[in-house]
């Protein structure tokens, strides 16, 4: 009878223990880190530079894919998947750029942290041209790439505030009055693109990775593409003739390739209808050199920018 009685203070203790760490954990999460700031993990680049614009120096950003590094490629370790639990916010876009954020995020959701998934609903169809000149859907995959319209960035950018807010909200006015500037900036850079390009005197681009239907889109132009939504998708031969001869008809001078992949089908191609090679930049990541020249989201647009008007008006 005493041995049973112990027994049951035991196994009533171990339950108040189990209950305190739960509790402590939970209160972790609204409990900031060192210096007083919330700790903000996002998974692509363009996700972290309007997060880091946003927080100013009342959060701590950390971008999960590394510098460099192709993310339609990338699974995170073991270990970084650890560390990310110790966030208070967690901002992933959803589809095809991060699928193995979809998984983690449930997890996230149930040890308390807010998640963001910043681009739900926002995704269309992927388009592209076939050989007779007809754009279509592919009926399989949606573009990710929406953060290459700067209007649909700005719904990106209010997803992010909004979490941190929610989840830091003595700071809430300081994020709102960020994310109007970075608004302002987004609606500035829409109308330079605007200004460029409703007017170019030729409405086709090719590129090598078909990253670009929502720039195209927005601005009346019609993106070509070499390539899928994966950069590692390759062309038949039959398909880079069709191309070659689309350039030619189309009096297509130039062939846009991306800063990080490979560009060897678009040398290919640009070798076959003797065109020149200009760099428009897809922004799902930085590499070192780019953030050692201090480039961020909006040099590297207006870096695009300038190539496009190129492409289109020779």
């Amino acid at each position: 009878m005493r041995r049973r009685v112990i027994y049951s203070l035991l196994a009533v203790l171990m339950a108040v223990i189990f209950l305190i760490n739960g509790c402590t954990t939970k209160a972790s999460r609204l409990t900031p880190h060192e210096g007083g700031k919330i700790r903000i993990y996002t998974t692509i680049y363009p996700l972290y530079d309007f997060a880091v614009k946003i927080a100013g120096d009342k959060a701590s950003v950390q971008k999960i894919v590394p510098a460099g590094v192709e993310v339609h490629d990338f699974e995170p370790s073991p270990k970084l998947v650890a560390g990310i639990y110790d966030a208070d916010v967690f901002i992933y876009l959803g589809g095809s750029i991060d699928p193995w954020a979809e998984k983690l995020a449930v997890q996230l959701l149930k040890e308390g942290v807010t998640v963001v998934k910043a681009g739900e609903g926002l995704f269309q169809e992927e388009l592209h041209e076939d050989e007779e000149g007809v754009t279509e859907g592919n009926g399989q995959h949606l573009d990710p790439h929406v953060w290459l319209d700067p209007i649909l960035a700005k719904t990106l950018a209010e997803r992010i505030a909004e979490a941190m807010a929610a989840t830091d909200g003595k700071n809430e006015a300081y994020y709102r009055k960020n994310l109007e500037d970075l608004k302002k900036r987004l609606d500035d850079l829409d109308e330079k693109y605007r200004n460029s390009l409703l007017s170019t005197s030729k409405r086709d681009f090719v590129v090598n990775h078909a990253a670009f239907g929502y720039m195209a889109k927005r601005y009346n132009l019609n993106q070509i593409a070499i390539s899928g939504l994966s950069p590692q998708q390759e062309p038949s031969p039959k398909k880079l003739a069709e191309l070659a001869k689309l350039c030619k008809e189309r009096d297509i001078r130039y062939i846009m390739v991306e800063a990080a992949s490979s560009s060897k089908l678009a040398e290919v191609l640009a070798k076959e209808t003797g065109n020149k090679v200009l760099v428009l930049h897809p922004l799902e990541n930085l590499t070192d050199e780019d953030i050692r020249a201090g480039k961020d989201y909006f040099s590297i647009m207006l870096e695009n920018l300038e190539n496009l008007k190129r492409a289109l008006n020779e």
